[in-house]
């Protein structure tokens, strides 16, 4: 017999690549088919504070990143023979008698009753995910068949992030060909903030003042770079705000770049998803557009007033306008 319900996580766990809504009934399912107290979702690389968990892990999560324990999780020791096995338990991490003297394992775990896990591989290569299963000391470690019947689970878990993955690349698509209609520059970023996809008007953009480097946007001003780093990062890192204020990079000609940070819930809601954050940029060299040029000629305005009507036709209020335009 199995050790666990195998139809019952896959469905549980296909539902939610299709539908993100569904992650945590799907994280609930793991935990109940498994006996574990949670389920939480967790990126092998890019670990961000917001992440799909059961209902029975969110007050131990929200500790994990109130109190700073994400930044020494000494589980992630244990990575290699996670990615090799596509199992892992505590004593893959640090032995027995190293964890009872672990600020991690005592003072974190121990205080949420918290004490054994079975890490579950789920995706190979570049979309490695690991679903952490969660157990109380009431609850017991893994057994040996336990943990064997979850290394060969992995196997049929590839397909989740398959579909994931194929779902998001073509709302990526869909995404950067809406951008490209309206001649609008944009850059899709994984959750470490590195580049993953660009539409054709960012290309047309690549050159001495706006560049692609080492897998991050990069401009030739050092200082914009910083602004543009920490912009990301707050982005990432925050639970509620989808878009926050732009960073303008210089150019040589005189004029300038507006690189616009944001989340699309539409594009970015499945914790599988390759893209997490898209920059739109903004070129000002460009204002004499079609859409600035038939205002003009329709309303007898100057290039400026036509410019600032085409800025609040597409939803921009006047403090945003003004720091693009960088005037008063």
């Amino acid at each position: 017999m199995e050790a666990f319900d195998r139809q019952r996580i896959t469905q549980a766990l296909t539902a939610a690549a299709i539908d993100p809504s569904r992650w945590t009934e799907a994280l609930e399912t793991v935990a109940a088919c498994t006996g574990s107290y949670g389920a939480i979702l967790f990126p092998i690389l890019g670990n961000l504070p917001i992440v799909n968990c059961s209902q029975s892990m969110q007050k131990s999560f929200d500790i994990y990143v109130k109190d700073g324990w994400m930044e020494r999780d000494e589980r992630y020791l244990g990575v290699k023979k996670f990615l090799k096995n596509g199992v892992a338990t505590d004593d893959d991490c640090m032995p027995v008698e190293v964890r009872k003297r672990s600020p991690f394992y005592q003072d974190f775990l121990a205080a949420c009753n918290l004490k054994d896990f079975a890490g579950v591989r789920v995706g190979r290569g570049d979309l490695v995910w690991n679903i952490s299963l969660q157990r109380t000391p009431a609850q017991g470690s893994f057994s040996a068949t336990e943990l064997e019947w979850l290394a060969r689970l992995t196997v049929s878990l590839d397909s989740v992030v398959q579909i994931s993955a194929a779902l998001g690349l073509a709302k990526a698509d869909a995404a950067l060909d809406a951008f490209d209609f309206s001649h609008q520059a944009a850059v899709l970023l994984d959750r470490t903030g590195s580049v993953v996809r660009v539409n054709a008007a960012a290309e047309r953009l690549i050159g001495e003042d706006f560049q692609i480097s080492a897998g991050h946007v990069r401009s030739r001003d050092p200082h914009a770079n910083e602004r543009l780093n920490h912009a990301i990062k707050a982005l990432l890192w925050s639970y509620k705000d989808l878009t926050i204020p732009p960073v303008i990079f210089p150019k040589t000609s005189g004029g300038k770049l507006v690189i616009y940070p944001m989340r699309l819930p539409g594009l970015t809601s499945s914790p599988l998803s390759a893209f997490y954050a898209i920059l739109v940029v903004t070129d000002t060299d460009t204002a004499n557009s079609a859409t600035t040029t038939t205002l003009k000629q329709v309303f007898d305005l100057t290039t400026s007033e036509a410019q600032l009507a085409a800025a609040i036709a597409t939803g921009k209020d006047l403090e945003t306008v003004a720091i693009e335009r960088q005037i008063s």
